[in-house]
């Protein structure tokens, strides 16, 4: 049976697809999520694991959400193969619910599949890896975090580079993300909504610093 392609609920915005295009259903066999300790998996847990691969992506999407809900630390890898989409299997609802539920999840270990995800073809799993990012506040997205501001190459859109800013307020300690979120607040040629943002960013450490 097919993957639901789109619904109320599971609408998608693309980088550089046309606006008409959406993902198409692939019928593929819905294999069971890998997970190394299955000892260590409550039932619970592992009915939303195997929820993850259901064809209907809404089903899909709240199992992901509702693992990281849950809690438990046996939901990080499932989770990690729904971002990684080697098979191309996971609907975009359910890569972006993912990388939410990994944010609260908070485990490290997630740093390095949200750091891809950021490059994700459609614009809501690339900002919601970004605001994952931030809440796990690694220092390895500092850098990645930066190069969406800049967008030098133009495939950001502005969903992502406004959570990408946001984030970057978790990180003004180091002194290139203040120095670039300054730079962001003062261009007039920039975007205003992400102008704003980088204000909004700069507004808590302002009010730190005269207090």
């Amino acid at each position: 049976m097919p993957r639901k392609k789109d619904s109320s609920k599971a609408s998608e915005t693309r980088y550089t697809a046309s606006p008409s295009k959406t993902e198409e259903p692939k019928a593929k066999k819905a294999a069971a999520v890998e997970v190394k300790d299955a000892k260590a998996i409550t039932p619970e847990a592992a009915a939303l694991i195997a929820a993850l691969r259901n064809s209907d992506a809404d089903i899909a999407r709240d199992a992901a959400t509702a693992l990281g809900t849950l809690g438990e630390a046996s939901a990080v890898e499932p989770l990690i193969q729904v971002l990684g989409n080697l098979d191309g299997y996971y609907h975009s609802v359910v890569r972006s619910a993912a990388a939410a539920s990994l944010g609260r999840l908070g485990d490290r270990r997630a740093v390095d599949a949200l750091l891809g995800t950021i490059s994700d073809s459609l614009a809501e799993p690339s900002a919601e890896a970004i605001r994952a990012l931030a809440a796990i506040g690694d220092p390895r997205a500092v850098n990645p975090l930066i190069e969406v501001v800049r967008n030098s190459n133009g495939y950001f859109l502005p969903i992502a580079r406004r959570a990408a800013v946001a984030a970057l307020g978790k990180f003004q300690s180091d002194r290139l993300v203040a120095a670039e979120l300054l730079a962001v607040s003062t261009n007039t040629s920039e975007d205003s909504v992400i102008r704003q943002a980088a204000v909004e960013a700069i507004a808590p450490t302002t009010k730190k610093s005269r207090s």
